[in-house]
């Protein structure tokens, strides 16, 4: 860069945010190695002392504004360190003062409910099997006494509770601290919104009305009312869907076509995120401009005008504003051609975003809505030049103008954001782009008639339902549409760690090339490459590529290949579990309660590793006459009670053997399962008498580990057989109510450890030791 008097960088403001972003990352870290951390109800060291050193070399840079090789490290360094203060100041594990909810997390060992007192301050979530609230808790009573407190929580009831946002209520509940799983760090998921506390299957009652904001009242009484129109306007799915779209109400769609739409890399279009509001931008300023012709000040202002109008509808929440402002700068800087200013305005936004909320940098959908611009800012213009030049002079006006306007704003944004999916989610999906081509032209209508119907649907419904075909339309076509992609075979690829680890890859080669772009055009530069190296670096590229496709290829064959060990996982459906054992040399057998008509198994199962291929052995614990042979379960062999006998023994490969236990006819069968050192009983939901019996005979062996009786089978572990069993390890599922005796028991226990009852919990061992893992299920990791 030249060094010239009075010279600014006009790209001042990238460098800045990415200082930013790289302080706040090295904060964390410097939180997690414990260099700074929490000394009571302050951190230490102190914060404020970080703002001693910006203070000085923003001096020192107000002296220095005239050497500009001098002002750009000075600014990173500054926004570096103001980085580090503010995550420091606002990280995911503040330091709670004495009267913080935390304090209260699993107080009772033997999981008895607190009873808690507080205001629900966000719109109520529907789920399948329970509502979720968000709630500022205000008091605990404890001994008879109401104790003041305070700290968020997420609270969730039976689907019968029927509050609102403003209402006070009264929680009665045992209050936990959320988990942490390998794949999806739900508590820090949490802690970004502020939420330290999760409160399962509570008891809630209503206190008193009108607690809250009147203006959040009004506008989730608005909301409210029009995802009840959209509900009489559509049949189901479609109206779910609706409201997805418009409103930013997802929690309706059902499981299984949510992870259609994930398959398929659609979910953009129903969940309400960063990268879909730019896409939408994208859209409606491609449409206003064709229509429009010249008039770009007008297709502008008609495009911030949608944008605007969807984010009133969906709710105007932070994320959905933050996304709408970004995508209304995009549309200006488009507009006037001004992509520079798009691209300084993105990272300002982004700058800003971080020092509100430091905590946003870990935000996928942040994460993703980033992306997703910058994609569309880099690479629309050229990829559209490059279309024209190539292919669109070949096409019909209109054909042309429909396959750019789908395919190119698509592949501009995933070109920044499928790595992202590969990193966080371990999919990739092949049929993405041709599956956005034939949905996103429909997606418009389902948004802007949509939203005319819901109007219209509050004045005279008769006519909202008429007008409401449109929408209908689009929303059908799309589900025809994800639902036939989602069926190819080989449309989306799980992909392993060596992917993972090239998707890394793939960002920091990016944004090294940025900031060298950044850089370039500082000087003058017009492309990224110099003329003179083009032909060896793309030579470089193409032996890269290459390369890396074989190695890829041959690490997912790799890792697709049985590993030699046992995989217990016990899939938790809240109120039921079903067993999924996968052998050393990758036999599976699928253990089923009685449960076996939850239709939510045969969606989880597709979600783990080979999970579309037919099971070796299913397993349910019911006589034949009442199976239902609709279950949606492939298997090679079914068996079902009446063709097991105590005694029999069930080889699942050479070494993994499944024995049934005596247990009387009328009572769930019981299995003891053992490979080498490792012994395992399940599924333990017999009554006390049968565990008494077998407790006393000799024939019993020891387990290393015993899973107690998931919640509503109103069973529990016999003391006796406890002690029989001698298991190395308890695992007790979460939501649990055993009489006081036996959870005391249990508590003494040196290795009882807590798994969650809506979520997988896996067991893999190799015969001589195990360890344990945790993951949510797919769908609900984007849910939540």
């Amino acid at each position: 860069m030249d060094d010239l008097p009075g010279h600014r960088s006009p790209y001042l403001p990238i460098y800045a945010a990415l200082g930013m972003a790289a302080g706040v990352w090295l904060g964390q870290k410097l939180l997690d190695q414990g260099v700074a951390h929490c000394a009571g109800t302050q951190m230490t060291p102190a914060p404020h002392l970080l703002l001693i050193p910006i203070g000085v070399l923003a001096v020192l840079l107000l002296l220095l504004r005239r050497r500009s090789w001098r002002l750009i490290p000075g600014v990173v360094l500054i926004l570096a360190l103001a980085g580090v203060w503010r995550v420091w100041v606002h990280p995911f594990e503040p330091c709670f003062g004495p009267d913080a909810l935390v304090h209260y997390h699993d107080e009772n060992p033997y999981g008895r409910p607190q009873v808690l007192e507080g205001v629900i301050v966000g719109y109520p979530v529907q789920r399948e099997k329970y509502v979720q609230y968000q709630v500022r808790v205000d008091a605990i009573w404890q001994g008879g006494e109401r104790l003041p407190i305070h700290g968020m929580a997420l609270v969730r009831a039976d689907t019968d509770s029927d509050l609102h946002y403003g209402d006070a209520i009264r929680i009665r509940g045992v209050p936990t601290t959320p988990p942490s799983f390998p794949d999806f760090d739900y508590r820090r998921f949490l802690a970004r919104k502020g939420v330290h506390t999760l409160i399962r299957r509570a008891d809630v009652h209503l206190l008193a009305h009108h607690r809250g904001s009147a203006f959040f009242s009004a506008l989730y009484a608005v909301r409210a009312r029009a995802s009840a129109i959209l509900d009489q306007l559509m049949p189901q799915p479609y109206a779910a869907l609706a409201n997805g779209m418009i409103l930013g109400i997802e929690s309706g769609i059902p499981r299984q076509l949510y992870e259609q739409f994930n398959l398929t890399g659609t979910s953009h279009v129903i969940v309400i995120s960063g990268s879909n509001i730019a896409i939408v931008s994208g859209l409606l300023l491609m449409l206003f401009s064709f229509v429009l012709g010249r008039r770009r000040t007008l297709a502008a202002l008609l495009s911030i005008t949608g944008i605007i109008l969807y984010t009133l509808l969906v709710g105007a929440d932070a994320a959905v504003v933050r996304a709408a402002i970004m995508g209304a700068l995009y549309v200006l800087a488009i507009a006037f051609n001004r992509q520079s200013a798009a691209l300084i305005t993105l990272f300002v936004a982004g700058l800003l975003m971080l020092w509100l909320n430091p905590l946003t940098l870990w935000d996928v959908g942040f994460q993703l809505s980033f992306m997703a611009t910058l994609g569309l800012i880099l690479f629309s213009t050229p990829l559209q030049t490059r279309w024209n030049a190539v292919i669109g002079k070949k096409l019909p006006g209109l054909v042309n103008s429909v396959l750019a306007e789908g395919l190119l704003i698509t592949l501009a944004a995933q070109l920044t954001t499928m790595p992202l999916v590969v990193i966080y989610f371990g999919r990739l999906s092949l049929i993405s782009f041709f599956a956005n081509l034939l949905i996103l032209p429909v997606q418009p209508p389902i948004m802007i008639v949509g939203g005319i119907s819901i109007l219209l649907g509050s004045v005279f419904l008769p006519l909202a339902q008429l007008i409401a075909m449109i929408p209908f339309a689009s929303l059908w076509w799309t589900v025809f549409v994800v639902q036939r992609t989602a069926a190819v075979p080989w449309g989306s690829i799980e992909v392993n760690a060596f992917g993972r680890m090239v998707a890394s890859l793939y960002y920091a080669g990016f944004f090294a090339g940025f900031v060298w772009w950044v850089v370039r055009r500082e000087r003058g530069a017009a492309g990224l490459i110099p003329e003179t190296l083009r032909p060896g670096v793309t030579r470089a590229l193409l032996a890269a590529g290459l390369l890396v496709a074989p190695l890829w290829m041959g690490a997912a064959v790799q890792e697709a290949r049985p590993d030699g060990q046992l995989h217990i996982r016990l899939l938790g459906m809240d109120h039921a579990v079903a067993w999924l054992l996968t052998a050393p040399h990758g036999q599976r057998l699928l253990l089923v309660g009685n449960e076996s008509d939850d239709f939510s198994l045969p969606d989880i199962l597709k979600t783990l590793p080979n999970g579309k291929k037919p099971l070796n052995l299913a397993i349910f614990a019911l006589p034949e006459a009442d199976f239902d042979p609709k279950t949606p379960i492939l298997a090679q062999k079914r068996l079902f009670s009446t063709d097991l006998a105590p005694g029999m023994r069930i080889r699942l490969g050479k070494d993994v053997t499944l024995r049934v236990m005596p247990t009387p006819v009328e009572e769930p069968l019981l299995f003891h399962l053992s490979y080498g050192d490792f012994s395992l009983l399940l599924p333990l939901t017999n009554s006390q008498q049968t565990q008494q019996a077998l407790a006393a005979a000799s024939t019993t062996p020891a387990v290393t580990a015993l899973i107690t009786p998931w919640p509503g089978t109103g069973a529990w572990p016999d003391p006796d057989l406890i002690t029989v069993l001698h298991p190395q390890q308890i695992l007790q599922p979460r939501g649990v109510t055993y009489p006081p005796g036996v959870q005391q028991i249990l508590a003494a226990q040196p290795g009882l450890v807590a798994i969650p009852n809506d979520a997988i919990t896996e067991i893999v061992t190799d015969g001589r030791s195990y360890r344990l893992q945790q993951q949510p299920y797919a769908a609900d990791s984007l849910r939540r």
